[in-house]
């Protein structure tokens, strides 16, 4: 298998879902960054900043900036931990609440532009297959690679 293209494939993959990502979120002036931030925030309600850094593989002051800015915008709030109270924990807020469905189906849309004219079951297949290489990207030891 020739492989030389891979990196070319996935780069153009990346670049022109982000800019249809941006673009759908325009009337909602919600950011790349933003738009990945709050729908993780959606499967992880009250996730701390921290463990939301880590659930998107930036650093956490990445997570700060866009909470902050989201925030501004009214669509999250951060509340102070009852124990600890040194951890901040996310939050949606009726505002981000009332975007969920929005939100979740930029994406959806966005593949089934990309999908069209494949078969349900090649699809399906390319998903599954997008699974397993981003499972293995996230626990890859990139040190032993």
């Amino acid at each position: 298998m020739d492989y030389r293209n891979a990196s070319r494939w996935f780069g153009i993959l990346n670049r022109r879902s982000q800019a249809y990502i941006v673009k759908a979120c325009e009337p909602l002036d919600i950011t790349f960054s933003e738009y990945v931030l709050i729908l993780n925030l959606y499967d992880h309600e009250g996730v701390s900043q921290e463990d939301m850094a880590g659930l998107m593989f930036v650093d956490k002051a990445v997570v700060a900036r866009t909470i902050k800015s989201l925030e501004m915008k009214g669509y999250v709030r951060r509340v102070q931990g009852k124990v600890d109270k040194r951890i901040k924990r996310i939050y949606t807020t009726e505002k981000g609440n009332e975007q969920e469905e929005f939100l979740r189906n930029v994406v959806c849309r966005w593949i089934d532009f990309l999908s069209e004219g494949l078969d349900s079951k090649t699809v399906e297949i390319v998903l599954q297959g997008f699974h397993y290489l981003s499972q293995k990207a996230y626990s890859a030891d990139l040190d032993k690679i």
